[in-house]
C-alpha cells in the first residue's frame, strides 16, 4: 500500500506540474497572439560572434504591368546611381577642343547648304545629255530635304532659290524636272507665302504643261502633285488655274492610263468640288466641261481603282451638294445610266464591307433620283 500511495502521489505531482507547464505555455501563446506579427531574430546564447540584425535596403515594388516595369527600371537605376559616387572633373583644353570640333561637325548651316546647291543648279540649263547629271540630282535632293520646314522654305525664296526652277523644269533630264516639281510641292504645301511667290514667278503654266505633255510619267505625277499643293487652300490660285485652262488639264489627266495620275486628278477635283467656299461658277464650269459625264463613264468601267472610284463619288456628291440644279439635271440624263452604276457600286461596296462608301452611294441615289421620281409621278 505504501508503494501504491507513493506512485499515486508522484503521478499527481507530475500531473500538476504538466498542467502548470501547459498553462504557462498557453499564457505565453496568448500573449504572443495579442501582439502584431513581427519578424524576430533567433537569439544565439553561446555565439559571441552573432552581430546585430541589419535591415534590408528598400527594393522597388515588383512590376505587374508594362507601366510598372518602366517605373521599376527607373527606381532601380536611381538606386544604382545613388550608391555610386560621382566624380566630376573639369575638361582639359585638349578634350574641350576635341568636343567643340565634334559638335561643330554635327551642326549644319542650312542656309549655307542651300546656297551651295543653288550655285550648282544655276548652270543646269547648260547641261547636255552626254553630261553627268548626278551632281545636279544631289543638289536638288539637298534642297528637298530642307524645304519641308516652312521657315526654311520662306528663307529659300529670300536667298534667291526660286531661280533654279526655270532651268530645272526645262532640263533635258527628267530627273531634274520631277525633282524640281517635287520641291515646289514641298514649298507650297500649306504655305501661303510660297504659294503666292510661285504664282508670281509664273510657274503655274509650266507645271500644267508638264502634267499634260511631259514624256516622263514620274514628272507628270510630280507636276500634278505640285499643282495640287499650290491650289489647295488658296482661292487666288483658282484664277490662275482657270486662266491657264487648268481644268481641261485635270480632266485629261482623269482619263490618263497612268493610274497615279488619274488618282491625283480625281483627288484634286473632289477637293475643289467639295469646298463650301468655292463659288457656283466653279461648279458651273466643271459641269459644262463634262465632268459629270466623264465621272459617270469611269464609274461604269470594270476594274476601276478603288481610290479613283471613291474620289469620283465625292466629285458627284460635291457637285450635287445643296441640290445644285445644273448638276442634278446632268446626273439624271438617261444616257449616263448613273442610277444603275451607283446601285451596282452600292451592292459591291456592301459586300466588301466598305460601308462608308456604300452609304455615299445610297445618299447620292436618294439626293439625285428620289425627288425626280416624285415629280414625275405628280
Amino acid at each position: 500500500m505504501g508503494s501504491s500511495f507513493t506512485k499515486n502521489t508522484n503521478k499527481n505531482m507530475n500531473s500538476n506540474n504538466t498542467s502548470r507547464s501547459n498553462s504557462s505555455m498557453g499564457s505565453e501563446n496568448n500573449a504572443s497572439n495579442s501582439r502584431p506579427l513581427s519578424i524576430q531574430t533567433v537569439r544565439a546564447q553561446n555565439d559571441s560572434r552573432q552581430s546585430h540584425p541589419q535591415s534590408m535596403p528598400t527594393q522597388p515594388r515588383q512590376p505587374s504591368n508594362l507601366q510598372g516595369l518602366l517605373r521599376f527600371a527607373m527606381e532601380a537605376r536611381q538606386e544604382e546611381n545613388a550608391s555610386q559616387s560621382s566624380q566630376f572633373q573639369p575638361l582639359d583644353q585638349e578634350r574641350q577642343a576635341f568636343l567643340n570640333q565634334a559638335l561643330s561637325s554635327m551642326t549644319v548651316n542650312v542656309i549655307e547648304e542651300l546656297q551651295k546647291s543653288i550655285k550648282v543648279l544655276s548652270s543646269a540649263s547648260e547641261l547636255q545629255l552626254e553630261n553627268e547629271p548626278s551632281q545636279y540630282d544631289n543638289a536638288l535632293d539637298v534642297i528637298a530635304n530642307y524645304v519641308d520646314n516652312m521657315d526654311t522654305a520662306n528663307d529659300f525664296y529670300k536667298i534667291g532659290g526660286f531661280a533654279i526652277f526655270e532651268p530645272c523644269l526645262n532640263s533635258k533630264y527628267s530627273s531634274h524636272r520631277w525633282r524640281a516639281a517635287d520641291i515646289i510641292a514641298e514649298l507650297t504645301q500649306n504655305n501661303p507665302y510660297c504659294q503666292e511667290k510661285v504664282l508670281e514667278f509664273g510657274l503655274m503654266p509650266t507645271l500644267l504643261h508638264m502634267v499634260d505633255t511631259d514624256p516622263s510619267e514620274q514628272t507628270r505625277i510630280k507636276a500634278l502633285y505640285a499643282v495640287s499643293c499650290l491650289v489647295r487652300e488658296n482661292p487666288v490660285s483658282l484664277t490662275h488655274l482657270n486662266v491657264n485652262d487648268g481644268y481641261s488639264v485635270l480632266l485629261r489627266a482623269l482619263q490618263s492610263p497612268i493610274e497615279k495620275l488619274q488618282i491625283k486628278s480625281a483627288f484634286l477635283l473632289s477637293s475643289l468640288c467639295s469646298k463650301d467656299g468655292n463659288p457656283h461658277n466653279l461648279k458651273t464650269t466643271l459641269v459644262n466641261m463634262g465632268l459629270i459625264e466623264q465621272a459617270a463613264g469611269l464609274l461604269a468601267m470594270q476594274g476601276l481603282h478603288p481610290d479613283t472610284r471613291d474620289q469620283l463619288l465625292r466629285v458627284l456628291a460635291g457637285l450635287a451638294k445643296n441640290n445644285y440644279l445644273p448638276a442634278l439635271k446632268e446626273c439624271r440624263r438617261p444616257q449616263l445610266c448613273l442610277r444603275q452604276t451607283l446601285e451596282r457600286h452600292q451592292r459591291e461596296l456592301r459586300a466588301e464591307e466598305s460601308f462608308d462608301e456604300a452609304d455615299m452611294c445610297a445618299q447620292l441615289l436618294d439626293q439625285i433620283f428620289s425627288d425626280h421620281e416624285t415629280n414625275q409621278e405628280r
